[in-house]
């Protein structure tokens, strides 16, 4: 039985998950299989909404309540599947599908367990994924949900990407992606910058979100939120200092455009970045960890540096290119289809 895939998200900037649901709507369309997102509601998220447009991805919104979305999904033909993403719809989409006897695919990205109602939320979407087809990016994650499959992150190769690397010069290039909160570590990031000069480090962040305002930003050049193709011209080497992950979409795209990993060995990065393999492994999240990583990248040989930039690629190649992806989601696909669907 051929199916469509909608995937559900609350979504009010552009993270790991917004850029997970595009790469996941580019797979599926390669495989000729219909899918669109739903929103809960409309947070005004223009840049992500612009990135559908552009990737002709179709997307609506439910209005920010839960009758709407119901309705929504008592609308869709059983032929249509229905995969959450983020905490907020996992809960309503596992509630609303559950109240109309259909199964719930959830795949689970944070790996934070954050604080007061954050916390509270993340508790009740793992309680509640006993109702769900789970998938989990991280191995760590899916150990704390029930019945979770890994399902690793994935992208659309880059067979463009810039083949000069500046890290066998200085001033490198060191960049920082991603949503500035506390569990991405952008202060450590800063710190760090402080402690260099500009004649051989220059320091660039990238992204937005509720630390921006309380940064001091001096040290760095800072970009804001960007489209991907913005990004990786400007940098040698990406910085990923969290305190928290799971497999963050921006490691396997820097990887893919020839711009070196320096990684905290958090959530499923420690099984991905080889340290002087394919990239460098800090000892922690600490801002001593970045600096002592930085200053060894500067000693090592342009050999060493082209040598993991070579490794980290063949790896994306091999392993997060998709098509393993696929397999997993079409065989969960399938399994969610009703065995006996009424006419729709």
């Amino acid at each position: 039985m051929k199916y469509s895939v909608i995937l559900f998200v609350d979504s009010s900037i552009i993270g790991g998950i917004e850029s997970h649901i595009i790469a996941l709507c580019n797979l599926l369309e390669q495989y000729n299989i219909k899918s669109s997102v739903l929103f809960y509601q409309d947070h005004n998220n223009i840049a992500f909404y612009n990135r559908l447009d552009n990737a002709n991805i179709d997307y609506q919104f439910a209005g920010g309540c839960f009758l709407g979305l119901y309705k929504i999904i008592k609308g869709l033909p059983s032929s249509s599947l229905l995969h959450t993403h983020g905490y907020k719809a996992s809960i309503l989409g596992k509630l609303a599908c559950l109240m109309q006897n259909r199964r719930c695919i959830s795949t689970y990205h944070a790996g934070e367990q954050g604080q007061g109602l954050v916390y509270l939320y993340n508790r009740l979407d793992k309680l509640l994924s006993y109702f769900s087809f789970n998938f989990a990016v991280s191995d760590i994650l899916s150990k704390q949900i029930y019945k979770a499959e890994l399902l690793e992150n994935f992208i659309s190769l880059n067979n463009k990407s810039k083949h000069s690397i500046n890290i066998e010069r200085e001033p490198i290039n060191v960049g920082f992606v991603g949503r500035l909160s506390y569990e991405k570590a952008p202060d450590i990031f800063i710190e760090t910058a402080k402690q260099f000069s500009s004649e051989y480090l220059n320091f660039h962040m990238f992204g937005d979100g509720p630390m921006a305002s309380e940064l001091d930003l001096t040290a760095i050049t800072y970009h804001g939120q960007c489209e991907p193709e913005q990004i990786w011209p400007h940098l040698d080497v990406l910085v990923v200092c969290s305190r928290a992950e799971g497999l963050p979409m921006v490691v396997l795209e820097a990887m893919s455009n020839g711009v070196l990993v320096i990684s905290a060995p958090v959530g499923q990065l420690v099984k991905i970045i080889e340290h002087l393999k394919n990239g460098l492994l800090m000892t922690d999240s600490s801002t001593d960890a970045l600096v002592n990583q930085l200053n060894y990248l500067r000693s090592l040989s342009a050999e060493q540096k082209r040598n993991m930039l070579k490794n980290a690629k063949q790896l994306v190649e091999q392993r997060f290119s998709g098509k393993q992806q696929f397999e997993q989601l079409n065989k969960a696909y399938t399994a969610s289809l009703p065995a006996f669907p009424p006419n729709s």
